[in-house]
């Protein structure tokens, strides 16, 4: 039932200001609302049947399925108005924001316009300069357009800044859209059409001055750098946007806009592209070491294998074991078994002791399909290196199986494709004359969408 789901997220401080919230007069009048949380909070939290809840409350009453889903139904909207108004109270701005909008309604000009200034004073103290600052700016500047429109419609107004603000939070916004758009469009076969783009991003260039507000100026060159094919400037311009307004902005965006260009690196990267590996973990370090990977406590289980690839990749495999070892707690509890030997099979096969790598690549059991693509890649390329050839033969089997029926690899799956094809070459390249292994080698080297090109190329040197 969503009404203990939620109570048990809350921690012994926030049930207990709760329990003050239901006892309140104000908001609850109803005693058996207070006994019914009253008994939960007896249990602390312990599962029990409606029907034992029904029994506490109402010894007397037989047992009604309508009337215990009214209860507790009337005590899950008490916790929304709850949680919401813990909500509004941590945003001074928007308090004072609502009060001013109070005092509008009882006509109390003086108050209204001291409110309204709080409001303004309150969110420029905060620390955030996202695209929410820009919203609560507009709003403030239209409710005081307004109220001047209300009282005299002869008066000066605020229009402009009205105009102004809105410009700013529209560009921001629409900004900040198209590279989520952009980013989801990379890992899964979504697509969407972010109406006005061209002209946002067409009148942000005829009007630079837009790129000193901190949130148009990180989600511009986020899109530039993630969206464009061969200026590679723009990712320079979005890492120093990163360093010099990253205070600005709130943990998890932050880890948003890192993911976003890491994506960017990691596909370059799948594409052969090795240059981005040091760009890559560069930026992973460094928005580890700042916190911005954990969300709540959770560390992605995408991000942390990207980490440990690339550790390994550029040879740093005691921190990159070390990060293992002291993440995997992080991890959501259905990862951190398959993940922790996937990892730990990547970077022993790294190091080149593979038979130590299969015995930690058998050990992943998952339907995730990026932990058993990566792991079952480990172990095509294994198999091949101490010739046998047999395993290989059923591995490139299931693995043809396996892609024919996933929906959900996107632009990954070409990589895939050209694995199984490449592979299926190269263990007949012994037949192969000089010709022949010379095209393999241009094939390889064409291929577009494969980040396995060095392995298969060491193969036929």
């Amino acid at each position: 039932m969503k009404l203990f789901q939620v109570l048990h997220q809350l921690n012994s401080r926030e049930q207990t200001q709760f329990r003050h919230f239901v006892d309140s007069p104000l908001f609850n009048k109803r005693e058996d609302l207070k006994q019914l949380l009253d008994y939960w909070l007896a249990r602390k939290g312990r599962a029990a049947p409606p029907e034992d809840h029904w029994q506490a409350l109402f010894p007397n009453q037989p047992f009604s399925r309508n009337q215990w889903n009214l209860l507790a139904s009337r005590l899950f909207k008490l916790l929304e108005e709850f949680l919401a108004l813990q909500q509004i109270r941590k945003d001074e701005a928007q308090t004072k924001f609502h009060l001013a909008k109070a005092y509008r309604k009882l006509q109390q000009e003086k108050y209204f316009a001291e409110a309204i200034r709080d409001a303004g004073l309150a969110l420029e103290k905060q620390d955030f300069r996202d695209t929410a600052y820009l919203q609560n700016r507009h709003d403030f500047s239209f409710e005081r357009y307004d109220y001047i429109l209300s009282s005299n419609r002869k008066a000066k107004t605020n229009l402009q800044e009205v105009s102004n603000e809105l410009d700013a939070y529209f560009l921001a916004a629409k900004l900040r859209q198209a590279c989520n758009a952009l980013s989801r469009q990379t890992i899964n076969p979504e697509q969407y059409t972010i109406g006005l783009l061209p002209e946002v991003l067409a009148y942000v260039e005829k009007h630079p001055a837009y790129l000193q507000v901190p949130a148009i100026a990180i989600y511009y060159y986020c899109y530039r750098a993630i969206n464009a094919k061969e200026e590679e400037t723009y990712f320079s311009r979005f890492r120093e946007a990163i360093e010099s307004y990253q205070q600005y902005f709130p943990p998890y965006e932050m880890r948003d806009l890192y993911t976003f260009v890491i994506n960017v690196y990691i596909r370059k990267l799948n594409t052969g592209a090795k240059i981005y590996a040091e760009e890559a973990f560069a930026l992973y370090r460094l928005s580890l070491a700042q916190g911005y990977l954990l969300d709540d406590g959770v560390l992605l289980e995408s991000t942390y294998v990207n980490i440990v690839v690339l550790a390994a990749i550029l040879g740093d495999y005691q921190w990159a074991v070390r990060f293992v070892k002291e993440y995997q707690p992080s991890l959501k509890p259905e990862f951190r078994v398959p993940l922790y030997h996937f990892c730990l099979g990547r970077i022993y096969y790294e190091q080149g002791e593979q038979e130590k790598s299969l015995r930690q690549l058998v050990l992943v059991d998952t339907k995730a399909s990026f932990i058993y693509l990566g792991a079952r890649v480990l172990q095509l390329k294994i198999y091949y290196e101490l010739g046998e050839y047999n395993p290989l033969e059923s591995l490139l089997e299931s693995l043809r199986v396996y892609l024919q029926r996933s929906k959900d690899l996107g632009y990954r799956k070409a990589h895939y494709h050209h694995l199984l094809a490449f592979t299926r070459q190269l263990l007949q390249l012994p037949t192969m004359d000089k010709a022949a292994r010379t095209a393999f080698r241009q094939r390889i080297e064409a291929a577009e969408v494969f980040g396995e090109k060095e392995w298969f190329l060491r193969q036929v040197r």
